[in-house]
């Protein structure tokens, strides 16, 4: 064998080893209809909350409804507990006797309605963590940056808009979708290299194919035009459009009637592609619902009612390759890794010779 043929051999290995080592995140959000909380929790869910949660195996869940069905002065560090306790008793895939703080981080918003609120949960560590005020309900946007190896870092953002289809809701729903926009866009401002992912019950579907909460496209009362799921694309979110066993992407109302599955309610969106941040390739994006499997296809182990008594939510959940951004050049300039795209690598082999091709690229 010649000495070009054996690099190049060695090259197309080296490749290949390289995207096998590229970052892989999978992460799950849900509505768990206050399965878990301190004020009165819907408990008898958490066994199902918990076989969902076990068979996805998420690096990080960003959660809705951490909380009961009792109006409390909302103490975030009591709930962060009863989260805490729940993830240690339940949860497998942190490993056994999983320890806070070393084997997963989990953080409870401090904003709340008096009865839930959201919270994230991650095998690694937050850089930051904290929620802002969104309006009305009152439970606040979570903004987190992970520091998932092998990146410059994720930004998660966890929400869950006002529910109902009145005119006030409506209000309150676009107002919610206004700030997570302005949010977003003030994060990828001040966090130019890294990635970010939104989960969320946004309680609105702007779908064509399905049905809305609200009439997209009208007027408010205040004059400003109805359309949350728009508005919180335009801070540069692209939705992964999960699917179900039976291709349907309606997540509520999840019940023992199929018939109840009328909205499309629940979202992850993600990061463009842009020069210069971290990139986001979607290799799954899946609603797990025991109740939308093709006939003999549920997973081992499962209950076709086992989703229903877990919440009235279905879960959403993605795996994701992030492609780290590396600058070069005193940060003119950078490049990918790994990515045959854009670290590409053409083999040409020719007559016993071979031309190796490496293009990097220049953010404009």
């Amino acid at each position: 064998m010649s000495r070009q043929r054996f690099l190049g051999i060695l090259l197309v290995f080296g490749l290949a080893a390289a995207l096998a080592s590229a970052t892989e995140v999978r992460i799950l959000s849900w509505n768990i209809k206050r399965a878990v909380g301190v004020n009165n929790p819907n408990d008898a869910q958490q066994p199902y909350v918990a076989k969902i949660m076990n068979h996805l195996r998420p690096d990080i869940l960003i959660l809705q409804e951490i909380g009961g069905n009792t109006r409390t002065t909302w103490d975030a560090f009591a709930q962060e507990n009863a989260l805490d306790s729940f993830v240690r008793n339940n949860l497998t895939f942190f490993g056994q006797n999983p320890q806070r703080n070393r084997d997963y981080y989990l953080y409870v918003n401090r904003l709340s309605d008096g009865w839930i609120s959201n919270a994230i949960i991650s095998r690694y560590p937050f850089r930051s963590i904290t929620d802002f005020g969104i309006g009305s309900p009152n439970r606040g946007l979570t903004v987190g940056l992970i520091s998932v190896p092998g990146t410059n870092g994720l930004g998660v953002f966890g929400a869950h808009f006002a529910a109902g289809g009145y005119t006030e809701d409506a209000v309150q729903r676009q107002t919610n979708a206004e700030n997570t926009r302005n949010h977003v866009r003030d994060w990828r401002a001040r966090n130019r290299r890294a990635a970010y992912v939104l989960g969320g019950d946004l309680n609105e579907n702007e779908d064509p194919d399905l049905s809305s909460t609200f009439p997209i496209g009208g007027t408010l009362p205040d004059g400003r035009i109805y359309a949350p799921i728009s508005t919180v694309q335009s801070a540069r979110l692209r939705d992964t459009v999960p699917v179900d066993g039976l291709g349907g992407k309606r997540t509520y109302q999840v019940s023992s009637r199929n018939s109840d599955l009328r909205r499309r309610l629940d979202y992850i969106m993600v990061s463009p592609t842009e020069l210069g941040r971290d990139r986001i390739n979607v290799l799954e994006a899946t609603i797990f619902n025991t109740r939308r499997f093709p006939s003999g296809r549920l997973p081992a182990g499962f209950e076709i009612t086992d989703s229903e008594n877990a919440s009235d939510h279905a879960a959403l959940f993605v795996r994701l390759r992030i492609d780290q951004w590396r600058s070069y050049g005193g940060g003119s300039g950078g490049y990918w890794v790994p990515e045959p795209n854009s670290l590409l690598a053409l083999l040409i082999f020719s007559s016993g010779g071979m031309a190796v091709v490496l293009r990097r690229v220049r953010p404009s």
